[in-house]
């Protein structure tokens, strides 16, 4: 477990330190060869790499976590709109406004009740966690998703899915 730590907290030194100093540089040597790179060009790729919200390094990998939990057998796509659904939960007013606050809401994700959120992520949960940080998000907004074939809630099937992604349906 140790080990696995180490190799997440590294990979986030490597994406949050490393390369953007990279692409800056990479937009300054293109400038300088007149690659046709202009400031407004360059302005627009630096503000679509930032974050959407700003978390912890737990905050992460707790993410990546409930990713590794509720969308086990889901392809990337999936992993990213499990990941950007709980993202979605903390810029709405409607919830709490930490990515361990959502988490942890009662009875919000079946992987808290069962355990599996103490699962170890996989480095594909721990990357769709970093590209729905950054704001890839492939349910335009939603905040909740669920397995039609599987929930038990009553409550869930009063909302109105607008869009299928594997075996989640998501809502907004």
């Amino acid at each position: 477990m140790d080990r696995c730590y180490k190799f997440i907290v590294s990979l986030l030194v490597l994406t949050c330190v490393l390369v953007p100093v990279r692409k800056i540089f990479a937009t300054e040597v293109d400038s300088e060869n007149n690659k046709g790179v202009s400031a407004i060009q360059a302005k627009s790729v630096t503000q679509q790499k930032r974050e959407v919200i700003s978390i912890t390094s737990d905050e992460l990998l707790l993410l990546s976590k409930l990713i590794t939990g509720e969308a086990r057998g889901e392809s990337y796509e999936g992993q990213v709109a499990v990941a950007a659904v709980v993202i979605n939960r903390v810029k709405d007013s409607r919830f709490p406004n930490s990515i361990k606050d959502v988490i942890y809401q009662k009875s919000a994700f079946s992987v808290v009740k069962d355990g599996s959120i103490n699962m170890q992520p996989n480095e594909s949960a721990y990357k769709a966690a970093q590209e729905a940080l950054y704001g890839l998000d492939p349910t335009d907004k939603a905040v909740y998703f669920w397995n039609p074939d599987i929930a038990t809630c009553q409550w869930i099937r009063t909302l109105d899915p607008y869009m299928r992604i594997g075996n989640h349906v998501f809502a907004k």
